[in-house]
């Protein structure tokens, strides 16, 4: 509050003047602590120390011919230029136009309907998400269920002003959602050395084979070799395997890998000739 009462101070000292008064009685509203009034206008403390509201805060300070108050808890009510406690009987006269910049239609009575629209955005580019939702309640009582599932966000915050009940102001309150982090799960492969498609090798000759798993994800990868359709290997790091060099003719070694997600990597065929 300190940093809007230094920010209306500075403008205060070109646009004092007397007191300003209206047929309806402000006391009727169930006003915010920490309020703002200015003129007739009044507004929350969070939507007037809104950097974008900047304008319109600075345009009402700028027109109005009164002074300014702000309420702090309870019913107390202070001038914004001088610091001191307003006499009730003052602020009782006061006439609301607008709250939060939207015209108040018809001073509301105690025990009616509030209305509250609810407008959805993101966080962190301010995009409006979704079309604007309109509940009505009795005075006094709980919103309740006015979080909207959308897909592919988050729920993160409502205005901090905003108490979650039916007031006689209408209210719109922002909510605010985050997008959703995709994890893109990549499939796991393997590395191989010391064996290339087409090679050739002695009979009896030692040739061994390392394979290695790769995952980007980082996830724990599971590597299996078979040569001839015979299971040779199976690792959740990496294999090495002695080659069949025993056997004259073609040999296939095929080499698969999935992670524990169960994500299978795409499967290598190698062959090798023994003479």
């Amino acid at each position: 509050m300190n940093k809007l009462k230094g920010f209306l101070a500075l403008i205060l000292m070109l646009t004092m003047g007397s007191i300003s008064g209206g047929a309806v009685e402000l006391d009727k509203y169930s006003v915010p602590d920490f309020s703002i009034m200015i003129g007739t206008k009044l507004y929350t403390l969070d939507y007037a120390n809104d950097q974008k509201k900047e304008m319109e805060i600075t345009k009402a300070i700028t027109e109005n011919v009164g002074d300014i108050y702000i309420k702090t808890t309870g019913s107390e009510w202070t001038n914004n230029s001088s610091g001191k406690v307003v006499e009730v009987s003052i602020i009782n006269k006061l006439e609301v136009k607008t709250f939060n910049g939207v015209d108040v239609v018809a001073p509301p009575t105690q025990g009616t309907e509030g209305s509250i629209v609810f407008k959805a955005v993101d966080v962190d580019t301010d995009l409006q998400l979704m079309d604007s939702v309109s509940r009505k309640g009795k005075v006094g009582s709980e919103c309740v269920g006015y979080i909207s599932v959308i897909e592919g966000y988050d729920f993160v915050l409502a205005d901090t002003t905003f108490t979650g009940k039916f007031t006689n102001l209408d209210q719109i309150v922002t909510l605010k959602y985050r997008k959703k982090k995709i994890v893109v799960n990549n499939p796991p492969s393997t590395k191989i050395t010391g064996l290339t498609a087409g090679l050739t090798f002695k009979q009896g000759e030692r040739i061994y084979m390392l394979v290695e798993a790769v995952d980007e994800d980082k996830e724990t990868t599971n590597v299996r070799v078979d040569v001839d359709g015979s299971q040779v290997g199976n690792s959740d790091a990496r294999c090495y395997v002695l080659l069949n060099t025993e056997t004259l003719g073609g040999h296939i070694v095929r080499i698969n890998s999935r992670d524990k997600q169960g994500v299978e990597g795409e499967q290598q065929t190698l062959t090798y000739l023994v003479r």
